[in-house]
């Protein structure tokens, strides 16, 4: 490792050194949460990626919960979901994540993009994204953030091949890990929340039934479930209390079972939706025009 200090800079310099192997090559994005560099692995040449928590984010519960994402995130072994390969901790005790470097745009590009993407595709990415998430699930790992910017398509990747990427809110339910938050906070991008994190109420796989169901709600209409606002609690009230606008009511050629299958993704109390990731895929297929 590069020589100790007692406080690295909140940028690290191109040529660091982490754990006397992954060598920093450059700045990739500065997020609200992490720091994301290129890396180097000297020891076989394989060019990664490194996520740091940033400086002023340095708290003992975000760090825990940064620490966490590396552990849940590593048992989660999936073509539809990023690899975790190696996690520590630098000489002032900041926390880092070694990942598989991807080259694609998000579903969040496509977007801004498209406007709105043909629904054979959003099937497509859908139950790839359920794939994946069908085998957080099996771990017992509950993703929690599922939304456009999460889902990574691959550059050069045949058929639209999608990652699902972030795991920092994920929750561990094969051991009922407590979940590390302050006070009366809850955790999730407002739009994207089910009720129960909402409520900050025990989350179990259908949240992310929920999470996914918002993120196709999206990918078909162009539009969020639930409005974007700055005022957090009328966004937090519309989630709770009011229904979702049927696909059909934004885009006219969208078929009525398509409505169907939104309502119950959408359902406002967990045993309204689908039991899993897997029966939602099911459904998910049959909506297909070529089906």
């Amino acid at each position: 490792m590069s020589a100790i200090q007692e406080q690295l800079p909140d940028l690290l310099p191109s040529g660091y050194t982490l754990l006397d192997r992954y060598r920093v090559v450059r700045l990739l994005r500065k997020g609200g949460m992490s720091v994301v560099y290129d890396v180097v692995d000297e020891t076989n040449g394989r060019v990664l990626a490194v996520k740091v928590l940033p400086g002023q984010l340095r708290t003992r519960v975000l760090h825990q919960r940064f620490l966490r994402e590396a552990r849940l995130a590593a048992q989660v072994v999936h073509p539809n979901v990023v690899s975790t390969i190696d996690a520590g901790v630098l000489c002032d005790e900041t926390p880092f994540i070694v990942m598989e470097r991807l080259e694609g745009e998000t579903v969040r590009d496509l977007l801004v993009k498209e406007g709105r993407l043909p629904l054979a595709q959003a099937v497509h990415i859908l139950r790839q994204v359920l794939a994946g998430i069908e085998a957080a699930h099996a771990r017992g790992v509950i993703h929690r953030d599922l939304k456009p910017s999460n889902v990574l398509r691959l550059d050069g990747a045949r058929d639209g091949f999608v990652k699902v990427i972030d795991f920092g809110l994920s929750k561990d339910i094969a051991t009922h890990q407590k979940t590390l938050t302050g006070p009366g906070e809850t955790l999730g991008t407002p739009s994207y929340m089910a009720p129960e994190q909402v409520l900050a109420e025990q989350v179990d796989a259908r949240t992310d039934v929920y999470g996914a169901g918002v993120l196709f709600y999206e990918m078909v209409t162009g539009q969020r479930a639930v409005p974007y606002s700055d005022a957090v609690q009328s966004v937090f009230e519309a989630i709770l209390t009011r229904p979702v606008p049927p696909p059909s009511s934004i885009v006219s050629e969208l078929p009525a079972a398509l409505d169907e299958f939104v309502a119950k993704a959408l359902a406002k109390y967990p045993s309204g939706r689908f039991s899993s990731a897997r029966a939602m895929s099911r459904a998910a297929q049959a909506l297909r025009p070529d089906a």
